[in-house]
């Protein structure tokens, strides 16, 4: 899942404390009942909250790296929810969700159906809502709202 932000918005630079356009995230899924069955193993080590390893040494680092107990607010409150307040700055957000068929993507987007979803397992598009419009909801009083978003899922 990859998070920017245009103009230097307030998007952190990876713990680093400055600003940056772009955040990159990475979500390994755990493994799915079918793997399991066939004993498939896990094939990436986490090696800080920013690292992943790949076999014996394929290091790869990120703004931020989630495991396969990650939850889902985990991933919105640390990866998305500063890039819906920082609209309320002014500043445009884009969310990203990039990876194979199978990697995870429509559960952590939220992009599914939901109706049946426990509050753990909404994913970040539904999560985006709430949260926008319970700050509009907020200053509505003293503000007037305009909300443009879009969502598109390729296969």
């Amino acid at each position: 899942t990859a998070g920017g932000s245009a103009g230097g918005g307030p998007v952190g630079g990876g713990g680093t404390g400055e600003e940056t356009n772009v955040r990159v995230m990475v979500r390994v899924r755990p493994l799915i009942s079918k793997e399991r069955m066939e004993r498939a193993r896990e094939c990436i080590r986490f090696d800080s909250d920013t690292c992943i390893v790949i076999g014996k040494d394929r290091r790869f680092t990120f703004d931020s790296a989630y495991g396969p107990s990650s939850k889902q607010e985990e991933i919105y409150v640390n990866g998305v929810a500063p890039l819906v307040h920082g609209c309320f700055n002014g500043y445009n957000a884009t969310v990203l969700a990039y990876g194979q068929t199978g990697s995870g993507k429509t559960f952590t987007m939220g992009s599914g159906n939901i109706s049946s979803l426990s509050d753990d397992e909404i994913g970040i598009i539904p999560r985006v809502i709430q949260d926008l419009f319970a700050h509009i909801d907020e200053c509505k009083e003293s503000t007037e709202f305009l909300v443009r978003c879009s969502s598109l899922e390729i296969y």
